[in-house]
């Protein structure tokens, strides 16, 4: 599950630092639950209600993450799955490719990447909650291509956003084969994965310039765009040691301005769609609002919604028409516009 399967990540790394806290495990867990209480419980319905749709069992036990089966994709979908496919030499380099089935003989279709989310330390390309974007991704006639990356502390976060851009460099010299444009790239992503997308869409100097202008339009899902913004504000019993943990994985304070998007916006030419959940207290809606008050300060082409009643995960179902029409509908209408705004 994306919200507490993250927190079961972050426990673990902090108790395998700091074992001889007796119980400390247990106190975390329960006022971690109880502070990101409406995001834990909107994650279980999601599940509850993507498995039921899918056809899927329903997990007995709570915060067991669900893997989407490729024949179950490929159905739901309404395409052409191709899984693990390497863009690097490590095991984390893989990424998945879907095509729809309505694809024309020699036709081209823009492509749309997708980075997962969870914490910089845990998600996997393969969970539910992002293999079943794929279907809104395909409807509206792109070349979904879903990857995994390296994750702390196997790498840092400049490592994973080398990773994104090698998987960037792979569509380039590979996407024509499965009927993508590389010339036509949206790159998105959700929580810890749209901050990685951010660092690297919100200036000129990120990308490296053979794949800049590819990137056309970018999606950014409940990410964490101003790390420094964090600091004080988890009101948490072990609050000190989750920012020690966090400011180690950065490489220390003095990294978190440069690994904030927020102070990173230059002017560039693409078009930018940002959404948040109401409720998400991971990635407080303030985050989401600010980067788009300076992408448009600084002369970019954005747009921002904040989703009523919707908490960290709920962004996820609200691009899919099977469970929200309304945003779903924005989605596909910025996937469809020109970089004109047309």
């Amino acid at each position: 599950m994306v919200v507490r399967s993250s927190i079961a990540v972050i426990i673990f790394f902090i108790i395998f630092s700091y074992i001889s806290l007796e119980n400390f495990q247990e106190t975390l867990l329960r006022d971690l639950e109880e502070r990101f209480a409406f995001s834990l419980e909107e994650s279980e319905k999601m599940e509850e209600d993507l498995c039921h749709l899918l056809g899927l069992p329903v997990p007995r036990k709570k915060g067991k993450d669900v893997r989407m089966p490729p024949q179950a994709l490929a159905q739901y979908a309404q395409g052409v799955v191709y899984r693990n496919i390497a863009y690097g030499k490590e095991k984390k380099q893989r990424l998945d490719v879907v095509i729809p089935l309505s694809i024309r003989e020699r036709e081209r279709l823009p492509v749309f990447v997708f980075v997962h989310g969870g914490t910089w330390i845990g998600g996997s390309k393969d969970d539910l909650f992002y293999a079943q974007i794929a279907r809104e991704i395909i409807q509206n006639r792109h070349v979904f291509v879903n990857l995994d990356y390296r994750l702390y502390p196997q790498a840092s976060i400049q490592e994973m956003t080398d990773d994104v851009v090698r998987a960037l460099h792979w569509v380039s010299q590979h996407i024509e084969e499965y009927g993508g444009n590389p010339q036509e790239v949206v790159l998105g992503g959700h929580s810890a994965g749209a901050h990685l997308v951010a660092l690297l869409t919100v200036n000129n100097r990120s990308l490296p310039i053979s794949l800049s202008s590819s990137i056309r339009k970018v999606v950014l899902l409940s990410g964490p765009y101003d790390l420094l913004a964090y600091e004080g504000t988890l009101d948490v019993k072990g609050e000190k040691l989750l920012e020690l943990f966090f400011t180690n994985m950065f490489r220390g304070r003095k990294n978190l301005t440069r690994f904030s998007p927020l102070y990173q916006v230059e002017t560039v030419s693409r078009s930018f769609f940002l959404m948040v959940g109401e409720n998400d207290e991971l990635t407080p809606p303030a985050q989401t609002e600010r980067l788009y008050r300076i992408l448009r300060e600084k002369g970019n082409d954005a747009e921002c919604h904040v989703l009523p009643k919707r908490g960290h995960g709920g962004v996820l179902l609200a691009i899919n028409p099977d469970f929200d029409s309304v945003f779903a509908q924005e989605f596909s209408r910025f996937l469809s516009m020109g970089l004109d705004g047309k």
